[in-house]
């Protein structure tokens, strides 16, 4: 519930945000709520639909919102990799920080960082396609309709090593 409540927050709050290009970094301020911990800190299951909410933001701010839902183009995470460092607790604000790191022609790597008091208390990356009626929609579409043509940057070593990893997975699951 109280994520439909953030998503609803974030639709009414775009109208009146400056437009963000899809390669910028988004920034959401949030605070733990009590149905988001489990005892006092904020549970590990919740960090995922927040991190959902930065993607959505970073599509919302684009203008690209509404053009996904008209086309039936859906979001979905294939991969997520998580590291924890220090815990966020009930009723603390912190910084949610999204931005595309790296794109080929079908899949796109989000980095989330959790930020609190000057530093990092959680990141996450996950690797993000746009799934349509007729299967995948190529990236290049995507861009071209938030009216944007980006070259993606090179993969960091830490997407390169993710990419060997999901290819491992991939192996135990055939």
């Amino acid at each position: 519930m109280r994520l439909r409540l953030r998503m609803l927050a974030l639709i009414i709050a775009s109208f009146f945000r400056p437009r963000l290009s899809l390669v910028d970094e988004n920034v959401l301020s949030l605070r733990v709520l009590p149905s988001d911990v489990d005892v006092t800190r904020l549970s590990s299951d919740r960090y995922l639909p927040l991190m959902d909410l930065g993607r959505i933001n970073i599509l919302l701010r684009a203008r690209l919102f509404w053009t996904l839902v008209r086309n039936r183009w859906i979001p979905v995470a294939r991969v997520v990799t998580m590291r924890y460092r220090y815990p966020l607790k009930m009723f603390q604000r912190f910084e949610l920080r999204t931005r595309v790191l790296y794109w080929d022609a079908e899949w796109a790597w989000t980095e989330h960082r959790f930020d609190r008091a000057g530093r990092t208390t959680a990141i996450g990356i996950v690797k993000v396609a746009f799934i349509g009626p007729e299967g995948v929609v190529p990236l290049e579409k995507i861009l071209a309709a938030a009216g944007e043509s980006h070259v993606s940057p090179p993969p960091s070593e830490l997407i390169a090593e993710l990419q060997r990893v999901e290819e491992r997975l991939r192996a135990l699951q055939t």
